[in-house]
């Protein structure tokens, strides 16, 4: 296994610009072909974009693993969101539930910030499409009394058998077409326990 070295991420010192240019120099270690160092910064890049939107307070350690024919980008976040302000937020929406957030990833970070919160708000974690909602975290996830676990290829699998009978989950579906991240990984995979979220993103290796 290759490991490159852990990127310490704050939303208080930020800089997408300059942590691009760690990893690109991280991404050297893993010795990767074009194509595959392109696909895996890619998914570095859109989970750089979703930390940047997150609204609370954190902190996070990003690397990435190549293991035999995978590579996996992966994440360990702790974060201090105010659970009021995350309220006023809701109460923007006229559900009172996450009923904008906006493409694949974004619908990650509302797992990852609603999971830390409680599992009762990551529940109620639903998307309107043309009319109808999609309950993109509970049909993805498996809970338990202490962890929270969120995979894509559930979600996927969740979303084929609704189809039919439900239009936004047809609606659902295409965003995850249109989604890079959705496109590129494997699967991905989020965990919530207690404060702490752990993503982890993994895509096949073509050597070239």
């Amino acid at each position: 296994m290759v490991k490159t070295n852990q990127i310490l991420i704050s939303n208080k010192s930020f800089v997408l610009y300059d942590t691009l240019d760690k990893i690109d120099s991280y991404l050297e270690e893993l010795e990767l072909g074009k194509k595959d160092e392109l696909h895996v910064r890619l998914l570095i890049e859109e989970t750089l974009g979703m930390l940047g939107a997150l609204t609370g307070e954190y902190h996070a350690l990003l690397w990435a693993e190549k293991e035999d024919k995978e590579c996996s980008v992966k994440l360990i976040a702790k974060t201090e969101m105010d659970v009021d302000k995350k309220r006023e937020l809701l109460a923007v929406s006229k559900t009172g539930e996450n009923a904008l957030a906006k493409g694949f990833m974004g619908k990650i970070g509302d797992i990852i910030e609603n999971g830390i919160l409680n599992y009762e708000n990551l529940m109620k974690l639903q998307q309107v499409y043309g009319g109808g909602y999609v309950d993109y975290a509970a049909i993805g996830g498996t809970p338990t009394e202490t962890v929270f676990t969120w995979s894509l290829d559930q979600y996927k699998d969740a979303l084929s058998n609704e189809m039919e009978e439900n239009e936004a989950a047809t609606h659902a579906w295409d965003e995850l077409e249109k989604s890079i991240v959705a496109s590129l990984a494997k699967d991905v995979i989020v965990g919530v326990k207690k404060d702490q979220v752990e993503l982890t993103m993994v895509t096949e290796l073509s050597g070239k």
